[in-house]
């Protein structure tokens, strides 16, 4: 049977496989198998190094980690271009060939329902980070650890479970980076004459996730797309297109379960609110006095605990959840209120307005540390780590130039976009013919989460312009 394709809406794009170079490189596996090749051997290689050399080669372990595969991707190239580092995952790339060879079971349902990719990033990845700042920062051993844990339970879903399983249900940066993808550019279309009279799905056919591009324009969700370009090299009609950021954000999504909603919901209490906490707020005269702080010293003497332990991170993340998630529950309830339906159906269609803001809110502080940090340590690491003939760099910036005060912006930028999200979106739920007074009520309840996050930057700022000495406190 031919699919039948609904009406799409116009949008300006550059299709990307319609220019000469890029459409070789994308129609054809070559140069895009070769970069995975090349991630699966620098994971590899910093996992020995760590395990094996931590005081030494080790140092390239802690730069290839936390310098390139998680702020770069996550903080920079994610939130513009798309799930770009999914694509060139050394562990999706290893899933290809092990799941050819394994039980092919079907994931069961409470492994698709249970959340567990965000669940993982949370409590091995943010809660260490808050607790035990210094974990994975200072430490190769613990670092290589980690992912050698990580690559293992992979290898051993890929063998159990079809359709990458582990990549689309556990993977704790899958579900993130798919969540984050919603503000990026990058989309996967399909020609729809072609695709009306075609019989053969050779484009689904080829997705190692079983997923069908063809739908994904009538949905307005590439799912668990994670850009690996197989439809495109299986299928001529299969187009890939840059397109202008967020540009499914106005638009309904069909099918949503609220999955998305709420791993952009709990990426803001944490990624967003909770890091201004410890990294914002603490970094002002009045770090003391907040109230996170201020309990931590509590704890610390009525719970005495180790010196890596950090009774003020905990408090930190969990004063950053419950106040996000409150104003979520506050907001959405009430619009919920205005529009006659039900709390989750709103939340599911609400939360996805946070995109913008828990991608960018990390965007200048990652951008910052991979300039004046994490490229230098990372090529000055891997000389001695694989003997490389070449000469040692510095930063490529100095932190506390002048000119990177540019980066204050962002967090604005991110706000006014989420505003502007939000007030779409509730467009979408609120019943037709809503009085514009009405409508804006609503938009600033939905838009809770933001102001809230709003709030936390302007106290930073009259924070930091208060006279004493900043400080640091953990």
């Amino acid at each position: 049977m031919a699919v039948v394709i609904r009406p799409r809406p116009p949008s300006k794009a550059i299709d990307l496989t319609a220019l000469p170079g890029l459409a070789w490189v994308l129609r054809r596996p070559y140069l895009l198998n070769a970069l995975r090749g090349l991630t699966l051997f620098l994971l590899v290689s910093a996992i020995w190094f760590g395990l094996t050399d931590p005081s030494g080669s080790g140092a390239f372990t802690l730069a290839l980690m936390w310098g390139i595969f998680w702020p770069f991707f996550t903080s920079l190239v994610t939130p513009t271009v798309g799930n770009a580092f999914c694509s060139v995952c050394p562990h999706g790339f290893m899933g290809k060939y092990l799941s050819r060879i394994g039980l092919k079971r079907h994931a069961p349902r409470w492994l698709v329902r249970a959340n567990i990719g965000l669940v993982l990033v949370m409590l091995t990845y943010w809660a260490v980070s808050f607790a035990a700042p210094a974990a994975f920062a200072r430490s190769a051993e613990i670092t290589a650890g980690f992912f050698l844990a990580y690559t293992l339970l992979a290898a051993a879903s890929f063998l159990i479970w079809r359709d990458m399983a582990y990549c689309r249900h556990i993977c704790p940066l899958g579900g993130v980076l798919t969540a984050y993808a919603r503000a990026g550019s990058t989309w996967i279309t399909t020609d729809a004459a072609s695709c009306a009279s075609c019989r053969s799905f050779d484009c689904a056919r080829a997705c190692p996730h079983h997923l069908s591009p063809f739908r994904f324009e009538d949905r307005n969700d590439m799912a668990d797309c994670t850009l690996c370009m197989d439809c495109a090299a299986a299928c001529t009609s299969v187009k890939v297109e840059l397109r202008r950021p967020g540009h499914q954000l106005a638009r309904p999504v069909a099918r949503d379960d609220g999955r998305t909603a709420r791993i952009l919901l709990w990426l803001t209490a944490v990624a967003a609110i909770g890091v201004q906490f410890q990294h914002g707020l603490n970094h002002t005269p009045l770090a003391a006095a907040m109230p996170w702080n201020l309990a931590g010293g509590l704890l610390a003497d009525s719970v005495p605990m180790p010196a890596w332990f950090q009774w003020s991170g905990v408090a930190a993340l969990l004063l950053a959840i419950a106040l996000t998630l409150g104003a979520a529950r506050a907001g959405w309830g009430l619009v919920a209120r205005l529009a006659g339906r039900d709390r989750a159906g709103v939340a599911a269609v609400l939360g996805h307005g946070l995109a913008p803001l828990a991608c960018i809110a990390m965007l200048a502080h990652g951008i910052v540390f991979f300039l004046a940090v994490y490229v230098p340590k990372l090529w000055n690491s891997a000389i001695p780590a694989y003997g490389l003939p070449v000469a040692e760099i510095g930063p490529l910036v100095a932190r506390g130039t002048p000119w990177l005060d540019i980066f204050a912006l962002p967090p604005w930028v991110a706000i006014l976009w989420s505003l502007r999200v939000m007030h779409r979106r509730t467009a979408l739920v609120l019943p037709a013919g809503t009085a514009p007074m009405r409508h804006l009520f609503a938009t600033a309840a939905a838009a809770a989460p933001v102001l809230l996050y709003a709030l936390v930057l302007i106290v930073k700022l009259w924070a930091a312009a208060q006279n004493g000495p900043g400080a640091h406190v953990h």
